[in-house]
């Protein structure tokens, strides 16, 4: 199989070097100059990132982007600011059939995935993502290296197989293409969290309390960002995470490492580890609610320090990233003909909380309320209890009883969609009211009609 490799920076180069060890695979290494190309392909070391170590014969070294044409895979390797410059280079090159694998690790500051900027740009919907714990001068002395691979079609996983049979990378996978590519930026916030908890405290105990914390919040993030959080279990996540947080090969690691020592200061905001680290705080801090906020110490803490300059040094009050943050959120509704629009406000109103209780409508409150169901309050039961989202189903049997509710299971927050908006302040008193827009294009109504024109 014919593979480029664009990027001959350390990960590239690497990478390279553990595909050319299946010998089914011709492997090409893109350089940005034609000198480094030569260079490359008259001594098979690249001098830059691994000086001295010899490659594989096999691998060839290019600068001509044309030679684009005759690839059936390209894997993108540069740094996450560099893929617009890619995306127009290979543009005009690109075949059809040509499968393209993003390595790249990051999101655009408007929370597009990098994926998701390749398809458009590129005018593609099969991009895929690969990425995991690995260190680059670990796998080209192949050692052993799990990534996980972020697909849309049987034949992507077939084909990334077939490349990596008889090497030392080894392969989970998921069709969660974005929570992939969310977790490889989400990681190095944490990273330096963790570098920094260890340096203040040298203990074991504190260091894997903490990072359970950080999975718990990454796991809300991915989430509350478009992404599942079972993709956090994978190598992208648990794996790239611990890597990233606890090797000292890790640049962000050892930034967290310099802040718990003292050796933080403004001066340090012009270096590029904490340039990208603070661009990606920002980010998640545009894209997080507010209200979202209480759930997320340990960002709060780290947003706290890096953007608002509100602490000389990363101390972490452990009472306060524990102590008890449980919520109730309660909301009511008919839910007959479940949708998406239906899971989609479910899965918000549970983001706001640990707990999720549904008021389901009884069918004789909906008789009384002019209105008919296609299903009977037992199915429809049974349907929102078979939600991950959903903890609990009660019945709702008349308009007056949503104050008792709130009591008897001590709700935090009251939640309902935006067309009911201010109906429900009464409750201010009890419990936080929040109204959620509905999710667009989709109604039960639309949807009654549509079957009764069938």
């Amino acid at each position: 199989m014919k593979i480029l490799i664009i990027g001959g920076g350390s990960f590239g180069t690497a990478m390279a070097q553990e595909l050319a060890s299946n010998k089914q695979n011709k492997i090409q290494l893109l350089f940005k100059k034609q000198e480094e190309a030569e260079a490359f392909n008259s001594s098979k070391i690249n001098q830059t990132y691994f000086p001295n170590r010899p490659l594989d014969p096999g691998i060839e070294g290019l600068y001509q982007s044309e030679k684009i044409t005759k690839a059936e895979v390209i894997f993108i390797a540069v740094p996450a600011k560099n893929i617009p410059e890619v995306a127009r280079l290979i543009k005009p090159y690109l075949q059809s059939e040509t499968m393209v694998v993003n390595l790249a690790k990051g999101i655009f500051e408007n929370g597009q995935t990098l994926v998701e900027y390749l398809n458009q740009e590129l005018n593609r919907s099969d991009v895929v993502s690969l990425k995991g714990p690995s260190f680059a001068a670990e796998m080209i002395n192949r050692q052993a290296t799990l990534l996980t691979l972020g697909f849309s079609s049987r034949p992507q996983l077939k084909v990334i197989k077939e490349l990596t049979a008889g090497t030392n990378i080894f392969l989970d996978y998921t069709t969660d293409i974005r929570g992939v590519e969310l977790l490889s930026a989400l990681k190095n916030i944490y990273a330096i969290l963790l570098g920094n908890v260890d340096a203040q405290y040298n203990s074991a105990n504190t260091r894997f309390m903490m990072l359970t914390k950080s999975f718990a919040e990454i796991k809300l993030i991915v989430r509350h960002l478009g992404g599942k959080k079972e993709t956090v279990n994978l190598g992208c996540g648990i794996g790239d995470i611990s890597l990233t947080g606890l090797n000292d090969l890790s640049r962000n690691r050892t930034l967290g490492l310099l802040i718990g020592k003292g050796f933080y200061s403004a001066d340090n905001e012009a270096n590029s580890v904490v340039l990208e680290g603070l661009k990606t705080i920002k980010l998640v801090k545009s894209l997080i609610p507010e209200n979202l906020y209480d759930r997320l110490p340990i960002l709060q803490s780290m947003i706290a320090f890096f953007l608002e300059g509100k602490k000389d040094a990363l101390q972490l009050d452990f009472d306060d990233l524990f102590k008890k943050r449980y919520k109730t959120v309660l909301t009511y509704g008919t839910f007959d003909l479940l949708h998406f629009g239906h899971l989609e406000i479910l899965r918000r109103a549970k983001d706001l909380g640990d707990e999720l209780i549904v008021g389901l409508s009884t069918d004789e409150f909906n008789l009384t309320k002019g209105k008919k169901c296609k299903f009977s309050y037992k199915k429809r039961k049974e349907f929102l209890e078979s939600l991950a989202y959903v903890d609990q189903v009660i019945p709702e049997n008349n308009w007056e009883q949503k104050v008792q509710d709130v009591k008897d299971h001590e709700v935090d927050i009251f939640v309902m969609g935006h067309d009911w908006e201010g109906k429900f302040d009464f409750l201010k008193e009890h419990c936080e009211v929040h109204y959620l827009s509905r999710t667009k294009g989709i109604s039960t109504t639309q949807i009654k009609q549509l079957l009764n024109e069938k």
